[in-house]
């Protein structure tokens, strides 16, 4: 056995989304690898989206402890009931973050109120659990996922109580990323802040993309380790044996979510100019979108009259979208041209190319393009390009028709499996604990 990780994160599963992907096979692997692994999450989790077939992943000797946490979304969810409105179980709909049907303005607005975020509620109660994990079984290191950030706070609190190292793992960034913008300069000022007391209190900083190594270098010089890109990546296993879902014509498909800058007018401005100009790729194109729905792209379809075209299914398990994913002749990338997203490698994109399934990307020049580039998945347009969607469309439906639709490269797909991206994880906390024990 190589010790004992608590890996504390706010999302895991029965929550769905792209959130607890990483922490789920991050737990998965190192228990293959030898660790002894609790997970630590939240009680009762708060959100519109739902997957407990996911906890099926889990190996038997990992062990899943849940603290309560206090926040604004019981406090909503408890005035919802006292009004007369039951509080639904495993919605589908997602445009829901917990908030239930608050404006996003609204949301941001409660967010701003709290720092690092809504969530720190939970700070006491993971604290005093994490706190009873040790006293059954000696903690080795801590390893804390964010967003939420608020991980980071019970991570660096239970590290100084028992006096073991802790490691941050950086989904998204504390500080200009593109999810998490503060509302006031004080707002950001206080955030800065809590990125520099994570990084200077971690015993190593690991991040999801070279992008947000590069920002918090920038921003906390001084470290006493640089902090470590590890991306994410997809499950070997989710594939093995998955059955594709094939329907006829053309088939584009997206997995996730649009929302603020990420949306999918472009592609069907790009659609409806290909059927008003009578483009033949319109008798064979299929087109769904698969993932949590917003407000607005129903009735953006619907405006460009292309729902013969474009199918809603709406949420499903993430085992379902890897089928969605593998009956697709073509998957669909979309980010928002903000300059943050150049630094954004969707959590999506890895699990595209373990699908060997050919891209259109519509994304800034920047980590996301690079990798659909350097692996020859497919094609890159940038955002806003409406003319620029619609002949790339045009020449994957030809390549289609011809059986000649590009597949991204081995090699390069062999970078995102999560087995090996874990196993490199594994030697950095034997680093760590190594260095602890000195």
């Amino acid at each position: 056995m190589k010790g004992h990780v608590l890996l504390i994160t706010y999302e895991f599963p029965p929550k769905g989304g792209p959130g607890v992907q990483r922490p789920l096979k991050t737990a998965k692997y190192l228990s293959r690898l030898g660790w002894s692994v609790t997970v630590l999450t939240v009680k009762d989790p708060m959100g519109g989206m739902m997957d407990e077939t996911l906890l099926s992943e889990l190996p038997d000797d990992v062990r899943v402890e849940r603290a309560w946490s206090l926040e604004p979304t019981r406090v909503v969810a408890l005035l919802r009931r006292l009004r007369g409105v039951a509080r639904r179980e495993h919605v589908r709909t997602a445009g829901s973050r917990g908030y239930t049907s608050l404006p996003r303005g609204a949301i941001r607005f409660i967010q701003a109120f709290f720092i690092p975020d809504e969530k720190v509620g939970w700070t006491p109660w993971a604290v005093s659990a994490a706190r009873r994990i040790h006293a059954r079984q000696h903690v080795d290191v801590v390893v804390a996922s964010g967003p939420p950030f608020s991980a980071y706070g019970v991570a660096w609190r239970i590290a100084r109580r028992l006096g073991v190292p802790w490691v941050a793992d950086a989904r998204d960034p504390i500080v200009g990323g593109y999810f998490f913008k503060p509302l006031t300069p004080l707002h950001d000022r206080l955030m800065r802040r809590y990125e520099r007391k994570v990084a200077r209190s971690a015993a190593r900083v690991v991040t999801a993309t070279d992008g947000l190594t590069r920002g918090i270098t920038s921003r906390v010089p001084g470290a006493a380790h640089a902090p470590v890109t590890i991306a994410n990546g997809f499950d070997p296993d989710d594939f093995a044996g998955a059955a594709a879902i094939r329907r006829e014509g053309f088939v584009l498909t997206y997995t996730g979510t649009f929302q603020g800058s990420i949306r999918a007018d472009v592609l069907l401005e790009a659609i409806a100019a290909l059927k008003t100009g009578g483009s033949p790729v319109i008798h064979d194109l299929r087109v769904r979108f698969v993932g949590p729905l917003d407000t607005d792209t129903p009735s953006a379809v619907t405006a460009r009259g292309l729902g013969d075209i474009v199918s809603l299914p709406g949420y499903v398990s993430h085992a379902e979208a890897v089928t969605e994913m593998l009956g697709a002749d073509v998957l669909l990338l979309v980010l928002g041209p903000d300059a943050a997203s150049a630094d954004i490698v969707s959590a999506k994109l890895p699990e595209y190319l373990g699908a060997h399934k050919p891209v259109l990307a519509l994304v800034p020049d920047g980590l996301a393009a690079d990798v659909v580039r350097r692996s020859g998945a497919g094609e890159v347009v940038r955002p806003g390009d409406v003319a620029g969607t619609a002949a790339a469309i045009e020449r994957l439906h030809a390549q289609w028709r011809e059986g000649a639709l590009p597949v991204p490269d081995t090699d390069v797909v062999a970078e995102f499996d999560r087995s090996e991206l874990v196993a490199r994880y594994s030697r950095i906390l034997e680093q760590v604990v190594e260095e602890g024990a000195g």
